[in-house]
């Protein structure tokens, strides 16, 4: 089995965006945004010569609307003022989370922004699992730990994208979409739940639309461009929370 950085060892309502992203002013001008970008490689911003990955777009996109965005971890990569993250490159969702629980009570987040799972549908391919089984139980264990290490933060939970599934130099690429595809569901079932007992949650869709292989620089990494769509799709999604009142003041 053959992987490229992201699943390496470990080293440490539905939203669709309008294209370009539009911006409504009155709710995020002047707004003071702590926020948390949690995931594996993708977070991190491989496939991206700057590093910024989609946070770097974030950022400019938040910046434009007049928001006061201060991006939070003790992970730094890229070029931009706020390299800040908790983007773990080879990551399972499951080493995620244990990184996650030895930081948390050091930052204070208004957002997190989350976005794992592709790493753990790869090794399950790999391994020639039938199905992520044990990958969609800890999905589920990470959005409610991160709940409630920041029961004050607002949660933004990604469908996960999609992989190149006609890439050749990684074995089981279609199985690896197969359990891409099962872990959404599980995403989406959970956040719904969640959000129907009144927590301060919500799902933004990277699964499908948008973002397709055309934007990967590989079998899993956007390059910059599909990282821009990625900042459109958690801008929009932003927007959205901190309109429903959801985002209070420090």
């Amino acid at each position: 089995m053959r992987f490229l950085p992201l699943f390496m060892g470990f080293t440490l309502t539905v939203l669709a965006a309008p294209s370009p992203p539009f911006f409504r002013a009155t709710s995020l001008n002047g707004k003071p945004l702590a926020i948390i970008p949690i995931g594996d490689s993708i977070t991190f911003g491989a496939g991206d010569p700057s590093g910024n990955g989609y946070r770097g777009p974030l950022y400019d996109l938040l910046t434009k609307a007049h928001a006061k965005a201060t991006f939070l971890g003790d992970q730094v990569n890229g070029n931009f003022s706020q390299p800040h993250h908790q983007g773990y490159p080879g990551a399972s969702t499951t080493m995620i989370a244990d990184a996650v629980a030895k930081i948390y009570d050091s930052m204070d987040p208004d957002l997190v922004l989350l976005h794992v799972g592709v790493t753990d549908a790869a090794v399950a391919a790999g391994t020639q699992e039938p199905a992520p089984i044990a990958c969609l139980g800890e999905v589920e264990k990470l959005i409610d730990r991160v709940s409630e290490f920041w029961p004050r933060a607002t949660v933004l939970v990604a469908r996960i994208i999609p992989v190149d599934t006609a890439w050749t130099d990684i074995d089981g690429a279609v199985e690896t979409q197969w359990n891409v595809d099962r872990i959404n569901e599980r995403i989406s079932s959970v956040v719904a739940q969640r959000a129907y007992f009144g927590r301060r949650i919500m799902l933004v869709d990277m699964s499908h639309g948008q973002i397709t292989a055309a934007d990967l620089t590989d079998f899993a990494h956007p390059g910059p461009a599909g990282y821009a769509k990625m900042a459109g799709l958690w801008f929009t999604g932003i927007q959205d929370v901190v309109a429903k009142g959801w985002v209070s003041e420090p």
